[in-house]
């Protein structure tokens, strides 16, 4: 299996190779402090929600691991609701 490559053509390529940190502020552990973010402290944010994201950010920020060991790890509600029970019984009854 081969491969061929256009020329590269001088100055073509340069503005992908560009640092995304050049052209962005990214935001301080005293910026995430302010917002009510206290990245020490576990999430009860579900999974790839907003609030989870910048908890991962603000984490990052402080320079701290990104995953608390009581983080929430699931997609469900976030309170047990006994309802639930219902549907799934008259599931196993059909």
């Amino acid at each position: 299996m081969s491969f061929t490559f256009d020329e590269e053509v001088e100055g073509q390529q340069s503005e992908y190779l560009e640092h995304p940190s050049d052209e962005y502020d990214f935001l301080t552990e005293e910026d995430f402090l302010a917002m009510g973010i206290d990245p020490t402290m576990p999430t009860e944010a579900k999974p790839g929600s907003e609030d989870k994201v910048l908890m991962l950010a603000a984490r990052y920020a402080a320079g701290l691991p990104l995953w608390h060991d009581c983080d929430r790890y699931d997609h469900g509600p976030a309170v047990f609701d006994p309802s639930m029970l219902e549907f799934a019984a008259q599931d196993d009854a059909k």
